[in-house]
């Protein structure tokens, strides 16, 4: 397969695919990528769409930094099927919001997903309006048995984007704990920079 277009919704995750694979930064949320993807694939015109990114686990049984490959999206706009590639299955849901405590997590749990992003529920809408196969490789950046250290929800911008500068301020007194967060998430990152090529080579 020739042309594989790779979609990660922060520059975190993006600066940990190889370079060899063209890379799009979609920005957070469901707004923005479904503009982005949307763009990308008309304009690079891929054999094959790639949503990927770091996820909440919601089944206390998986590990930071794991690896999985959704096989399947349950979602507020539909659910999709993805390509399976080589690595852990999973059932990913994919909503418009930050899944921040424990509770919201089981919740989420119940609803039959192992795993939870912001991002590819509109990604595999907009591959399946373009008639181009979709697959998802996501890493595990925090734990169902934890609670994130704000409510990220309300730091976001109009489109979806986080208001950075309103988080830090926010965070000043769990500056610990945001730390904590950030090299849990780019240690995922690492993970899905390393796991991406054995994970398409099936396919490729």
């Amino acid at each position: 397969m020739d042309k594989i277009l790779v979609l990660c919704a922060m520059g975190l995750e993006a600066k940990a695919v190889p370079a060899r694979y063209q890379t799009i930064v979609t920005g957070v949320g469901f707004r923005n990528a479904q503009r982005s993807a949307a763009e990308a694939i008309q304009r690079y015109r891929p054999d094959l769409v790639l949503s990927i990114g770091t996820c909440g686990a919601l089944d206390p049984r998986l590990e930071l930094g794991t690896v999985l490959s959704p096989s399947a999206i349950l979602s507020p706009i539909g659910n999709f099927n993805c390509l399976r590639l080589e690595a852990q299955d999973a059932v990913l849901y994919s909503q418009d919001r930050v899944a921040v405590t424990v509770a919201d997590k089981r919740a989420l749990h119940g609803k039959g997903a192992s795993v939870v992003d912001m991002e590819a529920a509109v990604i595999a809408r907009e591959a399946a309006k373009a008639g181009v196969q979709f697959g998802c490789l996501k890493a595990v950046s925090d734990l169902a048995s934890e609670d994130l250290p704000l409510d990220f929800n309300l730091y976001r911008g109009p489109n979806g984007d986080f208001r950075n500068s309103r988080i830090a301020f926010a965070g000043i007194m769990k500056i610990g704990a945001l730390m904590r967060l950030q090299q849990q998430s780019k240690m995922a990152a690492r993970q899905l920079g390393e796991a991406i090529d054995h994970a398409i080579a099936n396919i490729t």
